[in-house]
């Protein structure tokens, strides 16, 4: 059998789709004008985005959050005076327990 990884030939696929799954895509294709070959194709792409590319690559399942928090706009230039002034309040507040 031949490595996932060992070439470029094209793959002829035959699904049949049924229920809600039948629904959606046709729904797609009217939106969207696209053949069925090109919405499985961009399918195909967008799930190995996802799945496989994050699995080879730990940092792109950080990119999702990155710059999802909030915050001030200068923690990561002041972060040490943030985080100094975070143990400095828990001290305080430690102690008066």
């Amino acid at each position: 059998m031949n490595s996932p990884h060992s070439s470029a030939a094209a793959v002829r696929i035959n699904a049949r789709l049924s229920g809600q799954d039948a629904l959606h895509f046709r729904e797609l294709q009217h939106l969207s004008g696209r053949s069925s070959s090109d919405l499985l194709r961009d399918a195909l792409r967008e799930y190995h985005a996802t799945h496989v590319r994050a699995q080879r690559d730990p940092l792109a399942l950080l990119a999702g959050y990155i710059g999802a928090g909030d915050g001030p706009e200068d923690l990561s230039s002041r972060y040490k005076a943030y985080l100094d002034e975070a143990l400095d309040n828990k001290v305080s507040h430690d102690s008066d327990r």
